[in-house]
């Protein structure tokens, strides 16, 4: 019998800058400005975040200058914004200009879609 586990709330997408604590998981796309053993630095174009991670494996093939989407929860520390990455993809190739108007467009017809209930 397959075993049942746990159902994961989905990852909200947000600019650095709209990152709340309340927010169980987010996932954000930007530049790798900076990178250290444990830890690298996100850049979006609204705000840098220090991106942790335990596992290096995570960020096989990631280096300063690198485009990725990461994958996880906001944390607290000492009054600084941090995110601890549970997936970072490498997204290289994608188009950020054509990314940020699909999501423009996207927000607006959620705000749409809110006005008509």
């Amino acid at each position: 019998m397959e075993e049942l586990r746990p159902r994961v709330k989905p990852a909200r997408n947000r600019k650095i800058s709209e990152i709340k604590i309340g927010d169980e998981r987010v996932r954000v796309i930007g530049l790798v400005v900076d990178k250290k053993e444990a830890e690298f630095v996100l850049d979006d174009g609204s705000g840098r975040i220090t991106v942790v991670f335990d596992d290096p494996a995570v960020v096989e093939g990631v280096g300063i200058g690198s485009r990725v989407r990461v994958f996880g929860t906001p944390l607290n520390v000492a009054g600084a914004h941090e995110l601890r990455a549970e997936i970072v993809q490498k997204v290289d190739g994608l188009d950020l200009g054509l990314y940020e108007e699909v999501r423009r467009e996207v927000k607006k017809l959620e705000r749409e879609l809110e006005e008509v209930k």
